[in-house]
């Protein structure tokens, strides 16, 4: 059993409250392990649109999208970029 429940996490931040790094890392994680439902990430994402993400809590959730997916690394000599 998880130390972390979403609907305790939704209400954090609809509630205005600051979600912390490790919040972050296991909602992201849970949504894509399928164990976090859609309607549940719409409602938190509901939230968050509601009431902003602050700018530690916009860097917990880009690392943990990166960390979501594979990284490919591109043997090319320039910059590059991913538009997502």
């Amino acid at each position: 059993m998880s130390e972390h429940d979403v609907v305790d996490i939704i209400r954090a931040k609809r509630d205005g409250e600051v979600l912390t790094g490790d919040q972050v890392r296991w909602t992201i994680a849970s949504y894509t392990r399928g164990e976090v439902a859609e309607e549940q990430m719409s409602a938190l994402l509901m939230a968050i649109f509601l009431n902003g993400l602050g700018a530690e809590e916009l860097t917990h959730w880009t690392e943990a999208m990166i960390d979501s997916g594979r990284r490919m690394h591109l043997a090319l000599d320039r910059p590059t970029t991913d538009k997502h």
